[in-house]
């Protein structure tokens, strides 16, 4: 994985060499820089909004008084920079990256600089790019329409004959008119002239750098989450650390959950790279920190980071696994409506026609008759596997693994397990409950009067 800064510089504004203007790219860094020299880790903290206050803080420093030209202020050539806020849909960059943009775009740096210099810079710009669209805004700025535009040429050229925008237009104004003719306009001047209109001195920017001119708003970043094949979350394929430094050494501690696939990569990643720690917290040299990055599937975060705030350490937890013995029993839906009887019968080819109550003896002679071709098998499979019931129940019980292809399941087992509890308790493959007949007993049961409560635990 490779992890992106921003690298900051000044250079002279093509039109008006005398001012610099702001250039910014995005450059590879290590994450050693990020953590002991502060480096801003653009790339790690995320698209939406402004979570770090980067770009809250960038403008502090550009709207300070003592980076700012007070003079300026009276003439609106010092005006406040504003933070990008707002997150387009079409714009996927941070809002740091947006807010240098705008300030790329709109703001001249310079050593020093006075209203007068800047109107100077601006004709001697004009002067050089004496341009009909230069000459028509300066014409038109500050004069209210065509008659007052017309009579402002006509002072310099009594004998011109202007009837319409349009002639106006056809007029050669470079050669007509030249940059002295505005000298008194001012502030005309400056619109014309100057791309921006907002000054700033160097240091409103060198001072969030580095020696290599990377940006950054803090010497140091002690904390970072890495996440282990992060694209594997829906899985528990993947492991998120937090990461603390302390020193030259860092931190490893997982946030775990009770998957044992997730546990098991913690394991490999602990043993493979730590110097110090146990099988899942582990510690090792931040000069080894690059090697996890080159060799792993990762992803870094800083969402901790709040530069205008106390930043606070970033936590985990980790699940205790629970080490549960399995409740068996039996999942019972009463059959309430004659068609669920006659499915039941019919899967067996009996008989369907009937009153509800004749579906229902029906039904309890079917089980009566299923239980006994099932006894055999029952009978193996409990002597096999002891069991003992509990009182409790199970929302959710284990099913018992037998008579997987039989639609009247349940219903049998209930049967038979009613008739094989030996004291209510012991599943007794020996033992059996001859007071209610079979069919009896199911017929009970489907009429809700009986039913098999309670769970049933390996013994």
């Amino acid at each position: 994985m490779k992890l992106y800064g921003l690298k900051i510089r000044l250079e002279p504004d093509t039109k008006i060499p005398a001012f610099s203007r702001l250039r910014f790219s995005r450059v590879e860094v290590p994450l050693a820089d990020v953590l002991l020299k502060g480096v801003h880790p653009v790339s790690a903290m995320g698209l939406t909004g402004d979570w770090c206050q980067a770009a809250e803080l960038l403008a502090r420093s550009l709207n300070r008084a003592d980076r700012r030209f007070p003079e300026l202020s009276p003439q609106r050539l010092n005006y406040d920079i504003i933070a990008v806020r707002d997150n387009p849909l079409y714009d996927k960059r941070p809002a740091l990256e947006r807010t240098l943009e705008q300030v790329a775009r709109d703001v001249y740096f310079v050593e020093g600089v006075s209203f007068d210099s800047a109107v100077k810079q601006a004709k001697a710009f004009l002067t050089r790019r004496w341009t009909q669209e230069k000459a028509w805004a300066l014409l038109s700025d500050g004069r209210n329409g065509f008659s007052e535009m017309r009579a402002f040429l006509k002072v310099k050229h009594p004998k011109l004959k202007i009837g319409s925008y349009d002639a106006m237009r056809d007029l050669d104004l470079t050669a007509l008119l030249s940059v002295e003719d505005f000298a008194a306009e001012e502030q005309a001047l400056l619109h014309a002239g100057l791309e921006c209109r907002n000054f700033r001195q160097p240091q409103a920017v060198t001072d969030q750098l580095d020696d290599h001119n990377r940006l950054r708003f803090t010497d140091r970043i002690n904390w970072f989450e890495l996440v282990i094949n992060p694209g594997q979350a829906h899985t528990g394929g993947h492991v998120k650390y937090g990461c603390e430094l302390k020193g030259s050494t860092v931190h490893f501690k997982p946030e775990l959950s009770n998957v044992v696939q997730q546990r098991r990569i913690a394991k490999a990643i602990a043993r493979q790279y730590r110097t110090e720690g146990g099988d899942y917290c582990f510690s090792m040299p931040i000069g080894r920190l690059q090697e996890i990055l080159d060799r792993e599937q990762v992803a870094l975060r800083f969402s901790n980071v709040r530069y205008l705030e106390r930043i606070k350490p970033v936590t985990t937890s980790a699940r205790l696994r629970k080490e549960e013995i399995p409740k068996f029993g039996i999942t019972w839906r009463k059959m309430e409506t004659a068609d669920e009887f006659r499915d039941a019968l019919r899967a067996h080819g009996w008989k369907v026609a009937g009153k509800k109550s004749d579906l229902v003896r029906r039904t309890a002679e079917l089980a009566s008759e299923r239980l006994e071709e099932a006894a055999p098998e029952l009978d193996a499979w409990f002597v096999e596997h002891r069991y003992v019931r509990v009182p409790k129940g199970q929302t959710f019980p284990t099913p018992f693994p037998v008579l997987a292809d039989e639609p009247l399941k349940e219903l049998v087992l209930m049967v038979y397990l009613m008739r094989r509890l030996r004291g209510n308790t012991v599943v007794d493959p020996g033992h059996e409950n001859t007071s209610v007949r079979p069919v009896d007993m199911a017929e009970a049961i489907l009429n809700g009067k009986t039913a098999l409560t309670g769970s049933f635990l390996k013994a």
